[in-house]
């Protein structure tokens, strides 16, 4: 059970130790609602039985205590004391250890099938780890998007769960199956399914199918099952995007907007990380390279982000890599900088950056930068 909430995490980290205890401390509460029938039998037969032996059992004076331990003993075909005369605690001594090994053994299967489940990841067993978790992170499709989803939210130490089509036979599937994440196989705009994946103490929910119909209905589904999650919407149709963002106010991804810059940069020989939304204002995420006889060199990352509007989040240098340089630090050649800006400030910013003796060729190649 100890090594179970280890696996929880990714390789090469663990999840952070207060999610890690309170993930134990639901697992505890969980076994006590699992076995709460014949725990209660078992404790009330051991209780009553010794109040009942406490007050008529008159061979010799019993203790309470002493009449709980005798009760216990009996129903494990240990007898503490002689069998009473009275008629109306024969029938009990009888009855009590057939209920009492009954409610034991029950006990026994139960644990007994959910340790084969784990060791098995049979659906119940990953049923089980999903309902634990709380606020934490469902990705449904599983897809090499959704993988790639899971793994950064891993390394970010997220707790996630993942839904997946039954029937799907994936080794992306298989890899996060051992990676721990608990995986609930099911259609994902099923109520049941969303609910079994935890949706309602779920911070976020991302729908990262093919298909824009299923993630649009599986986040409406989840929107209505949890208004306080943020839904978030893989959709191949642009304009459909921007369409469910203002009329739904659900956050979308467009895949073929996402690419588009990645696609372009590669043509152009550009390094494009990202392209994201801040206030409503298009950003890139970009690095260049200090050319030895551009303007860039011999000013200062304060000067530039000055001058050129930019923000510059990370250099790489002689002296290593700084991430959030300092603004006295100047750049040299061969230096490597990460830039955030909207698309007009890094076309200056390579103009700039371009050598001396070559003025227009940054002018001649501004276009084709994605929109």
């Amino acid at each position: 059970m100890f090594k179970w909430l280890t696996d929880v995490a990714p390789r090469g980290g663990r999840i952070r130790t207060p999610i890690r205890l309170a993930i134990f401390a639901r697992y505890l509460r969980y076994l006590l609602w699992e076995f709460r029938w014949p725990l209660g039998v078992f404790w009330g037969l051991v209780l009553g039985g010794g109040a009942l032996l406490c007050v008529s059992y008159h061979h010799r004076e019993l203790t309470y205590v002493e009449a709980c331990y005798s009760v216990f003993l009996l129903i494990f075909l240990e007898p503490y004391l002689d069998f009473p005369d009275e008629w109306y605690l024969q029938p009990f001594f009888f009855f009590l250890p057939i209920v009492g090994l009954g409610a034991v053994v029950d006990s026994l299967i139960r644990l007994g099938y959910l340790t084969f489940s784990k060791k098995s990841q049979l659906p119940e067993w990953q049923r089980m780890m999903a309902s634990l978790y709380r606020n934490h992170l469902i990705v449904v499709g599983v897809g090499k998007v959704g993988y790639q989803i899971v793994q950064g939210m891993l390394a970010l130490r997220e707790p996630v769960v993942v839904i997946e089509r039954a029937g799907t036979d994936s080794p992306l599937l298989d890899e996060i199956v051992d990676l721990g994440v608990p995986v609930i196989r099911g259609d994902g705009r099923n109520t049941k399914t969303l609910e079994q994946a935890g949706v309602s103490h779920a911070r976020s929910v991302i729908f990262a199918t093919s298909d824009d119909l299923t993630n649009l209905d599986g986040g409406l589904s989840a929107k209505d099952l949890n208004p306080t999650a943020t839904i978030v919407l893989r959709l191949f149709d642009e304009s459909l995007a921007a369409k469910i963002a203002g009329a739904f106010l659900l956050p979308t991804v467009s895949t073929a907007q996402v690419s588009a810059s990645a696609f372009i940069a590669a043509a152009t020989g550009r390094k494009v990380y990202q392209r994201f939304q801040l206030a409503d204002k298009p950003l890139h995420l970009i690095d260049l390279t200090v050319c030895p006889t551009g303007g860039l060199v011999g000013r200062s990352v304060g000067d530039v982000q000055s001058d050129s509007q930019v923000n510059v989040v990370m250099h790489h240098g002689k002296s290593g890599a700084n991430v959030n340089p300092g603004h006295e630090i100047v750049f040299e050649p061969d230096d490597m900088i990460l830039v955030i800006a909207p698309i007009e400030r890094l076309i200056e910013l390579e103009a700039s950056n371009q050598p001396r003796s070559q003025p227009g060729a940054v002018a001649s190649r501004a276009k084709t930068w994605p929109q």
